[in-house]
């Protein structure tokens, strides 16, 4: 196995023990991120070393609308049966952020997450863990035409995209914006059109950007596909017994250890789960939660909004918005419910990303002024 010299002064260096690449590596992916920007300073080795680290801790950006962004709520999710508080700390908005204006997370990918401003038409793409941030050119769309969007990583350009788009009757206008070009191109598909897709919120993975594509006849999963800017319905929803998929007529959809995952109820008395063990292929789907509406009861109600699963934890359990407006965790070996985010104000409604902790960094470009 090979080590890493730590590049110090010759009086210390002869001092300095053999320290394995390794072992090295397993000590600075424990540290928090602001250590690790400290640390990259510290020669060249530990640059790329640093670079080169996958964190992997996964968090959840929550944000009640109705009040000043600044700061958001991260929330470490697997660290939530922690009692010292260090599962949840604050994240400042960018600066270009003003006071009492309601975000939309457009969505999130390898640690970017896509920042929508209510009454602007300026976008923001950010990494919460470093600060780093992007103003986007405005696109030719109006957030207030949006039918939807998503943010995702072309694997063939490794190039990062921000996706929005509008559909009717007559065709889906998509707009796709490359971090890389700082640019963004505008995509006509007259065969595609009419789009009804349950979340605006699209949730990446394998190099596209997919969402649910709510039909009466059968619903179905549509995926945009970053490297051809084009979508692609291939994705079979779960059967779900008599009826088949048509009765996941309300469904919401995400991403758990890179698998897709999507989940029925909202306007169900039931709440279930299924997880597409083997990306594409519809035998793989399993399902991994049932919550009966005994369980669910009148604390949780039935209304257009319900319960919203978020993400899976590694614990087995799942964390939860309820009415948009708290966070809950489920726990299936004792069928109970556990508040962990109330909002003081009922008519507050919360916005909420999930996303990872990164090191990726943005490339320094003309920040433009938001009208």
């Amino acid at each position: 196995m090979e080590g890493v010299d730590l590049t110090l002064p010759n009086s210390l260096k002869r001092r300095t023990p053999f320290i394995h690449q390794e072992i090295i590596r397993d000590i600075l992916s424990r540290l928090p991120v602001k250590s690790l920007k400290r640390f990259e300073c510290v020669c060249k080795p530990w640059q790329a070393l640093i670079t080169s680290i996958n964190l992997n801790r996964p968090r959840l950006l929550y944000a009640p609308l109705s009040v000043n962004p600044n700061p958001l709520l991260s929330v470490d999710y697997e660290a939530l049966n922690n009692e010292d508080g260090v599962a949840m700390k604050e994240v400042h908005c960018p600066a270009v952020v003003e006071p009492d204006t309601t975000l939309i997370f457009l969505g999130s990918c390898h640690g970017l997450v896509g920042l929508g401003m209510d009454g602007r038409d300026g976008l923001v793409l950010w990494n919460p863990s470093t600060g780093d941030m992007r103003v986007l050119p405005k696109p030719t769309l109006r957030k207030d035409d949006m039918n939807f969007h998503g943010v995702g990583y072309d694997p063939s350009t490794e190039d990062y995209k921000v996706i929005c788009g509008y559909s009717d009757h007559l065709k889906t206008v998509i707009e796709v914006y490359s971090l890389k070009r700082n640019a963004w191109r505008t995509y006509i598909d007259l065969k595609c059109v009419n789009l009804n897709l349950q979340d605006l919120q699209g949730c990446y993975l394998n190099g596209s950007i997919h969402w649910i594509k709510f039909s009466f006849l059968r619903s179905s999963i549509i995926s945009f596909d970053l490297a051809e800017n084009r979508f692609k319905e291939a994705l079979p929803l779960p059967d779900c017994g008599p009826g088949g998929s048509h009765e996941l007529s309300s469904l919401g959809i995400g991403t758990t250890r890179n698998c897709l995952f999507v989940h029925s109820g909202l306007d169900k008395p039931n709440l279930n789960i299924w997880v597409m063990k083997e990306f594409g292929v519809r035998e793989s789907w399993t399902r991994v939660l049932h919550i009966p509406s005994a369980v669910i009861g009148p604390d949780h109600g039935f209304d257009e909004h319900g319960l919203k699963p978020l993400c899976i934890l590694d614990n087995g359990e799942f964390l939860m918005a309820y009415d948009e407006k708290c966070l809950q965790l489920y726990n299936p070996s004792t069928m109970t419910f556990r508040r962990i985010i109330q909002e003081d104000d009922d008519n507050s409604p919360i916005e909420t990303v999930t996303y990872e902790e990164t090191l990726v960094s943005l490339p320094v470009a003309e920040v433009l002024e938001l009208e």
